[in-house]
């Protein structure tokens, strides 16, 4: 069993007050001990070396806790150490008050023999497994912000779609238009149809203005590109051309 040597300092004679900054674990401290104490030993702290010093370590707690400390200090004996006659209860509560002893979060951790299991188990925050030092909860705290990061980064992806280009999305209106079966189409036919559908892709634009027809040509050539759109050139009326599309190979 691992030992170490606590911080002594000195006090005021009201401890009563909340906001010393010497002593803002005592508020939360006793509490994660006693949990620690419910792991380890159930409903009674056992009279054994290791149970001995979380007793006392659950004393120096107290002895900063307040203007109650230590009526919560006899209670506790009470309650967990009944094998104590009532002059080792006062005894050793007078004792840890006189003392006041302050233990830092290695301190403590290393004293009472802290595993990574009763850290989590316990719930405890104001201090450390044993043998963690300043430099390895450095180390944890920069993990686990990474892990934290990590998962935020992955829940934005799951919850946000990508944005799809905007050609890429006027190909994919066009192909909801083209039969499954390859058959060549018009580009005027096309168009019709999109103005008919009022396709989200193009909504933007107005055959009025005459920017609907070369969006839809600029998606054509895109869609070729990808090889998800065929073209052909057919004769066309006033002795012209005129572009047919249907589906690519690649969709």
């Amino acid at each position: 069993m691992s030992t170490a040597t606590a911080r002594h300092i000195a006090v005021a004679e009201d401890r009563a007050l909340p906001h010393r900054i010497d002593h803002h674990v005592a508020r939360f401290r006793p509490r994660e001990l006693l949990r620690l104490m419910s792991i380890r030993y159930g409903r009674e702290i056992h009279a054994d070396e290791a149970g001995l010093r979380l007793r006392d370590r659950m004393l120096d707690a107290l002895a900063l806790s307040g203007s109650e400390g230590r009526h919560r200090a006899e209670n506790f004996l009470s309650l967990y150490c009944r094998w104590m006659t009532p002059s080792e209860r006062e005894s050793t509560i007078e004792a840890a008050f006189r003392a006041e002893r302050l233990w830092s979060a290695e301190a403590l951790g290393n004293d009472l023999d802290v595993t990574e299991a009763e850290h989590a188990r316990a719930r405890i925050r104001t201090f450390r497994i044993a043998g963690m030092t300043d430099a390895d909860m450095k180390t944890k705290r920069a993990a686990k912000e990474a892990a934290r990061k990590k998962l935020e980064r992955l829940q934005q992806r799951l919850g946000t779609k990508p944005k799809v280009p905007r050609p890429a999305a006027r190909v994919d209106a066009i192909l909801n238009i083209l039969p499954e079966d390859r058959r060549w189409w018009s580009v005027g036919a096309i168009i019709s149809e999109l103005e008919r559908s009022k396709a989200i892709a193009f909504a933007t634009l107005d055959k009025q203005t005459g920017s609907l027809r070369p969006a839809v040509h600029r998606a054509i050539k895109h869609g070729v590109a990808e090889g998800r759109l065929d073209t052909r050139m057919v004769p066309g009326s006033k002795m012209s051309e005129a572009m047919e599309v249907r589906r690519g190979g690649r969709q």
